[in-house]
């Protein structure tokens, strides 16, 4: 279903684009599925300065995201300690924010480029 409304909206503005005068647009689709596993935490952080975090809620930021670590238990019994790979988890309540955070960096470095 996802696909089907995400055509549509395609074609409507398409169909608005060719409707205006001046035809000096462009259309960028970006698929973000698993993206946030890809971003880089070093430029997370500098992202995250640029748009005015700083303080506590930086420090909350790099105490979540700074060589993360997990615990399984198994059975009622703790399992040893270990790293993760990726520093942005899937289930972290502030993985959306900070990707958003991070996309709308990009977002307006196309902006830019007029």
């Amino acid at each position: 279903m996802q696909v089907f409304f995400n055509n549509c909206k395609s074609i409507s503005v398409i169909y608005h684009i060719n409707k205006l005068k001046n035809k000096n647009h462009m259309i960028l689709s970006i698929d973000a599925e698993k993206a946030s596993d890809k971003i880089q935490y070093p430029f997370l952080k500098k992202t995250a300065q640029e748009v005015g975090i700083e303080g506590t809620y930086l420090n909350i930021i790099k105490a979540i995201d700074e060589k993360p670590r997990a615990n399984l238990i198994l059975n009622g019994e703790k399992l040893k300690e270990f790293p993760l790979r990726s520093r942005i988890r899937q289930g972290c309540l502030l993985s959306p924010l900070l990707f958003n955070i991070v996309l709308e960096v990009l977002a307006t470095a196309i902006r830019e480029q007029k």
